[in-house]
């Protein structure tokens, strides 16, 4: 019987794929890596052959084309990249909207764009977002790592996208259709065919997410936003008193002195 992973076991994934992340340089897909584990009931991402597979009960029922990121693997903070490993469905949009809906912060915007329009590259049909279950990946949902459905579908196939998995319009209704909340999502570096030989492998370890994860997984996480060092406003502060003496020509010495006057005055 396949052994589970815990959340317990997911910190001590680490290591291995930060060796796999510096080993893969930005753009390169080319390395056919056996995956750590293997999902039997959710969705499979091979980033070497650019494919999404969905399995139930370790067999394949359904893949599609993908197109994953042009800079290559990763999951740091502004680096475009397509984060590595286990991942969980945290959220749908999209119910009911037509194909070609334009979404932007995960609202339909009312504007319909037709397949490979010019100009155009916005998030469209359909969004599945993601939120990384291990160490290494936690940041996916405030990234807004997504699975969506893009206009440019003549680059469905190929790494072209910011960081998301996209998908054409068509194949992102059928996949919504099959995945829920909690789903787990595996994103690895190999191909699909590695990926199903190590599934036909029942001694691999199988990925499942618990119930009381999938409970608190989120829904719609916050954009991210660097913090930013908060400098005091006051009259006296020493950023007031430089931009004074700039501004009228002192200085730093004699606009010391006129603050120091105004304190004795108090």
């Amino acid at each position: 019987m396949p052994s589970f992973f815990t959340m317990r076991t997911f910190a001590g994934l680490g290591l291995a794929v930060c060796a796999l992340l510096g080993s893969c340089r930005s753009g390169q897909y080319g390395r056919d890596i056996p995956p750590r584990a293997v999902v039997r009931d959710g969705v499979a991402i091979t980033l070497c052959d650019q494919m999404l597979t969905v399995f139930r009960g370790g067999r394949k029922v359904k893949d599609y084309p993908i197109s994953s990121s042009k800079f290559g693997i990763g999951g740091t903070h502004g680096s475009r990249r397509t984060p590595l490993g286990i991942h969980a469905v945290s959220d749908k949009k999209g119910e009911g909207q037509p194909k070609g809906m334009v979404f932007k912060g995960c609202s339909p915007t009312g504007e319909v764009v037709g397949v490979d329009a010019a100009g155009r590259d916005p998030i469209v049909t359909r969004i599945i977002q993601l939120a990384g279950l291990e160490s290494f990946n936690k940041n996916s949902h405030r990234r807004r790592i997504y699975i969506h459905g893009t206009p440019e579908e003549r680059n469905i196939g190929r790494p072209a996208s910011y960081g998301c998995i996209r998908m054409k319009s068509d194949d992102v209704v059928d996949l919504y259709r099959r995945v829920y909340r909690g789903m787990p999502v595996a994103i690895e570096s190999c191909t699909q065919s590695t990926y199903m030989k190590a599934a036909a492998n029942m001694a691999k370890r199988s990925i499942e997410v618990p119930a009381a994860v999938a409970a608190n997984l989120p829904k719609d996480g916050p954009r991210y936003v660097p913090s930013r060092k908060r400098y005091s406003r006051s009259r006296y502060s020493r950023r007031s008193r430089m931009a004074r003496s700039k501004r009228y020509g002192r200085s730093k010495k004699s606009s010391r002195r006129m603050v120091s006057r105004k304190r004795r005055r108090r």
